[in-house]
């Protein structure tokens, strides 16, 4: 078996995404930024999650398979996958 990795940046269309506005429900909400925090140096960084689940696709027994695969910069950093032990009804 072999994993097989694009590097290409995911298309995403904004428009199938409603937006928002959360004022009503976070009136005070203010992002916690420290005053001496460091100006930026060097280029910025994507950080990129993908999350799957395949619902009872285990053919034998029905169990649910969940992903996870977490790139930094195109790169991946970290991997996850684990069969569910329990079937839900």
């Amino acid at each position: 078996m072999r994993i097989l990795f694009d590097s290409g940046i995911p298309k995403v269309n904004e428009n199938w995404f409603k937006d928002y506005d959360w004022f009503d429900f976070y009136r005070d909400a203010k992002e916690a930024i420290p005053p001496n925090m460091p100006e930026a140096r060097g280029r910025g960084v994507t950080i990129t999650c993908f999350v799957d689940a395949n619902h009872a696709g285990n053919q034998s027994d029905r169990r649910s398979q969940t992903g996870v695969l977490i790139f930094i910069n195109k790169a991946p950093i970290h991997w996850f996958s684990k069969r569910q032990p329990t079937v839900e009804g």
